[in-house]
């Protein structure tokens, strides 16, 4: 179902979105490797299934782990005719991406955004600022807003896996998202520009099917800021620093 035939003016973002939403911030917004630990299949698809039975659900009372919840959000956005950011947007945002001059990149991509149509939009800039408050508890979750990315992207953007032109670009298109979850506050609620640092957090456990690999510094956008970065993350086992 179109994504504009799930929402109202009132209710801007679809239901299924925000139940999910407050019930992973409520009880697991810390748990470790959300968003890239899988939760039980059957689990995750019975979610919608009951959802779509009863708008009116209980996601407790349901007794499902947050990785089946996070799993079920991302298959919704999956599973939507079109994608979050849409396809028209791409070219541009990918170009934009490119801009060597950090303030003019953030500008740029600013623009961009605010091109989506009213009803991506708003579901969009609810993504992503959950997604940024999941990525502020990163010292106990271990979901920086590169990882995060890394298991976000290829949903918000459903891109064409098999044309081998895109594969030289997959990281550009996973930097995006993750400037968009670093500078949240920036692109939708009037905030600065956050500065980055030169700390790169430790990448998630392998994954066969990971196609990118960090690109933009950790740093934790305001307004809430939990911990501080602790100063011995300055070297790395794998060499990447």
């Amino acid at each position: 179902m179109p994504l504009q035939d799930l929402v109202t003016a009132e209710k801007p973002v679809p239901l299924f979105v925000e139940k999910c939403v407050e019930f992973i911030e409520d009880t697991g917004l810390c748990t470790e490797g959300l968003y890239r630990v899988s939760g039980n299949k059957t689990d995750q698809d019975n979610i919608q299934k009951q959802f779509d039975q009863d708008h009116n659900i209980n996601l407790v009372s349901m007794e499902v782990t947050v990785n089946a919840v996070a799993g079920a959000l991302k298959a919704f956005f999956a599973d939507l005719p079109d994608p979050l950011i849409p396809y028209s947007l791409h070219p541009e945002l990918l170009e934009a991406a490119k801009i060597l001059d950090k303030t003019e990149r953030l500008h740029a991509l600013k623009e961009i955004v605010k091109k989506f149509h009213p009803v991506n939009y708003d579901v969009f800039r609810y993504v992503i600022t959950h997604l940024n408050r999941v990525s502020q508890q990163n010292k106990i979750n271990l979901m920086t807003a590169d990882n995060l990315s890394i298991c976000f992207w290829p949903t918000l953007m459903r891109p064409d896996f098999e044309n081998r032109e895109f594969l030289s670009t997959t990281k550009i298109h996973q930097s995006v998202v993750e400037t968009f979850i670093q500078q949240c506050q920036f692109f939708f609620y009037n905030g600065e520009i956050v500065e980055t640092t030169n700390i790169v957090a430790p990448p998630p456990p392998s994954n066969p099917g990971q196609l990118v690999e960090p690109m933009v510094p950790l740093q934790l956008p305001p307004p809430l800021q939990p911990q501080l970065i602790q100063p011995q993350l300055q070297t790395d086992p794998l060499g990447i620093i």
